[in-house]
């Protein structure tokens, strides 16, 4: 009777650790491009439209790599923070990632 009891402990925890997901990975892919992004705020950013124009892309590619880990109001977040972020810096970014955004 112990082993039986043991064993569906053994089960329920095996099965409760299964639907949690590591996240760790897809935050650090999320840090160092937003550290990327950031080194490119400085008051010389009119001369790194190009750069922001790629990071800005690469970071949506990610939001959309990752939206099912995200989820829908995460990922929505994620953009609109990120071109809040960049408001500033490069206009034309701030746009994309809104309208990206949008689509969530």
């Amino acid at each position: 009777m112990m082993r039986l009891v043991a064993g569906l402990l053994l089960i329920v925890f095996l099965v409760a650790g299964c639907g949690q997901k590591d996240t760790t990975a897809m935050n650090h892919k999320f840090e160092r491009l937003e550290y990327q992004i950031s080194t490119l705020e400085t008051i010389n950013s009119s001369f790194n439209d190009q750069h922001f124009a790629k990071l800005t892309q690469k970071y949506i590619a990610l939001v959309h790599e990752y939206q099912d880990t995200l989820g829908k109001d995460e990922a929505r977040k994620r953009l609109i923070d990120m071109g809040e972020q960049l408001d500033s810096y490069c206009l034309p970014c701030t746009g994309v990632l809104y309208v990206e955004a949008k689509k969530f």
